[in-house]
């Protein structure tokens, strides 16, 4: 089904597609601390500070692998006009990516997901707690109607578009219907944590099994029961009505269910099972996809190239995104994949 000169040619062809990137953008910041002693006031790890990282998070790091693996993000979203907000502008221009479609909110502060990190600067380091800062953006009339037109006029210039709700307001279900309506054929992907099902006239979403299950109305699915994802799955994909519906399984790999086919496709994880970090991954699967499907590629080939990527940036901590060179590479590497 996958040829190996196919997938690199979709591989090269993600490079300059435009991809409108319409969602709630978070601050993923990272502690990193080595161990000092322990408190006397507290059974608890002291630790002594030698790194304070603020990185792109959800919507903001499927923006940071678009751009990685080759493509141009035209973000769309809500920032509070805070300190950090302001990095996170500060982080995608600098990378030459386009904010202008990205609003400054006073009155809402930009929901940032910490994570304090121990161990020796040259060894692995533990995630040792995580708290998250969050707030809930109610848009008001006036940023509806601009971010409606920064929605209409990049997707008039766009290959393709990725809604990425994280549940923090940016994201509502008049402007995402406008953001399908103005697409006009072109594919529109969905990654929604809560509400997957608040969503119509998307190409295909990209959730997890526990997102599916509950999305489905079924309880989690129990190892590898086939029988049930196909159920869930499909009765996923039929109460979207998407073309295509991929569910991502951990160590599992993947399932994707498509409206042309009557079987899904399932597709082994790549590379190994023991992960460093998952954190961010669904972000740059449906980045990959995303792009893929923009390049030409099927749904069964797009979910391959996400599967690639997916593979890859869970040997990475932190929030990390995957390169044009790497994907490529673990193509050229794959020795299931025949010329």
């Amino acid at each position: 089904m996958f040829a190996r000169t196919r997938l690199l040619q979709i591989a090269e062809g993600m490079k300059g597609r435009r991809i409108v990137v319409y969602g709630d953008i978070v601050a993923d910041r990272f502690i990193y601390g080595t161990p000092k002693r322990i408190s006397r006031e507290a059974p608890v790890l002291i630790l002594r500070q030698y790194r304070d990282d603020i990185l792109l998070g959800a919507g903001g790091n499927a923006v940071n692998n678009i751009h990685a693996l080759g493509g141009v993000p035209m973000p769309v979203s809500v920032l509070g006009n805070d300190a950090q907000g302001q990095q996170l502008v500060d982080s995608m221009t600098a990378q030459g990516i386009d904010c202008a479609g990205v609003i400054r909110a006073g009155r809402y502060n930009t929901p940032t997901k910490v994570r304090i990190l121990g161990g020796m600067p040259h060894a692995s380091r533990q995630q040792i707690v995580r708290y998250d800062i969050e707030d809930h953006c109610d848009l008001t009339e006036a940023e509806v109607e601009q971010l409606g037109g920064a929605l209409q006029q990049r997707m008039a210039a766009a290959d393709a578009a990725l809604i990425s709700d994280y549940g923090y307001g940016a994201v509502t279900q008049a402007l995402a219907k406008a953001l399908t309506s103005a697409a006009a054929g072109k594919p529109v992907t969905l990654d929604s944590r809560y509400d997957l099902l608040r969503f119509s006239g998307i190409t295909a979403a990209t959730p997890n099994e526990e997102e599916a299950a509950e999305a489905a109305g079924t309880s989690l699915f129990n190892g590898d029961n086939d029988v049930r994802l196909r159920q869930a799955g499909e009765t996923l994909r039929g109460k979207l009505g998407s073309e295509a519906l991929v569910i991502t399984r951990g160590s599992r790999g993947m399932a994707l269910f498509e409206r042309e086919r009557a079987e899904p496709i399932f597709i082994p994880v790549y590379g190994t099972d023991q992960v460093a970090d998952v954190t961010g991954a669904g972000d740059t699967v449906i980045a990959a996809f995303t792009l893929a499907l923009a390049a030409g590629a099927s749904f069964a080939e797009s979910a391959k190239i996400a599967n690639y990527a997916g593979g890859i940036v869970v040997m990475k901590m932190g929030t990390a995104t995957v390169s044009n060179d790497e994907l490529r590479r673990a193509i050229e590497r794959d020795e299931a994949l025949p010329e």
